[in-house]
Parts: structure tokens; C-alpha cells; sequence
């Protein structure tokens, strides 16, 4: 089944998202998702949904960016596919979607970071592996030492 692809910019689609976005990211709280997408916007940021029968299955999050260390490049801040269609295609179909869009904008590349969970899945569509590994630090064990 072909997956119908398109960025979710009304409130009630956004927040119509939360359902899926919640099972990635658990830090988001449904009462501050739409405020939370929405300055994420301001800098680029789109939210696309991948639908199924009219029904949400799989949810992207992109945003462009540019880098010294990596120059032009579209970067995937989120991926998820609902856990219930898992394995029917829908995440390689939406990061085709977005390398599509980033090619015809001239963009060279797509980036994201990858739990260990996911490593495979991204291997299997073509993404390479870098070494470095993100890490991030409370600014007050830096600031009080």
C-alpha cells in the first residue's frame, strides 16, 4: 500500500501527531507538543506524516542545516513508524521522501543521529555510520565546578 506523504502544518494535524511522536519522544508532554513543533518551525523545522488509508502510521521531523563539519544537509531530527505497522516500509518511505526534497532543493545529504535499536534499519537503507557518538551534560555540573 502506498504510503501518502505530506507536512503537517494546521494545529489539529500537529497535534493529531502527538499519538506517534509520544512513542519517540517521551519527554514531550501532549499540553506543550503544538508550542514545542511550532518554534521548532521558526528555524525550519517541518513535522510530515506518512498516512495509510488515510491513517497516520509513520511521522518525520526535518529540519535543514549546515555545518563546518558537514557543510549543506537536511537533518532528521525524528523518525517513527507506529509500532503497529512496523516492517511494512513506511520509514524508508518517508527518508526517501525527505532525500527527494533535499535533492531537488540542492541539498547533498541527509543526517540523523540512530539509537543502537535503529542502527540496523538505517544500515538497510543506505546510511553510513559515523563515530562520533552525541553526549550532552546538564550546564550546571559545568557551571559549578
Amino acid at each position: 500500500m502506498a504510503l501518502a506523504i505530506r507536512i503537517l502544518d494546521t494545529d489539529a494535524d500537529i497535534l493529531a501527531a502527538f499519538r506517534l511522536m509520544s512513542v519517540l519522544r517521551d519527554r514531550v508532554k501532549a499540553d506543550t507538543f503544538l508550542a514545542e513543533v511550532r518554534r521548532q518551525q521558526r528555524d525550519g523545522y517541518q513535522l510530515i506524516g506518512g498516512f495509510a488509508d488515510g491513517t497516520l502510521v509513520a511521522l518525520a521531523g526535518s529540519r535543514p542545516g549546515h555545518t563546518l563539519s558537514r557543510g549543506e544537509h537536511v537533518f532528521v531530527d525524528d523518525l517513527i513508524t507506529d509500532p503497529a505497522c512496523r516492517g511494512e516500509g513506511h520509514g524508508a518511505a518517508m527518508l526517501a521522501w525527505i532525500a527527494a526534497r533535499a535533492k531537488a532543493a540542492g541539498v547533498p545529504r541527509v543526517y540523523l543521529d540512530s539509537r543502537v535499536t535503529a542502527r540496523g534499519f538505517y544500515e538497510q537503507v543506505g546510511f553510513t555510520m559515523l563515530t562520533s557518538i552525541p553526549c550532552w551534560i546538564d550546564v550546571d555540573k559545568l557551571t559549578s565546578a
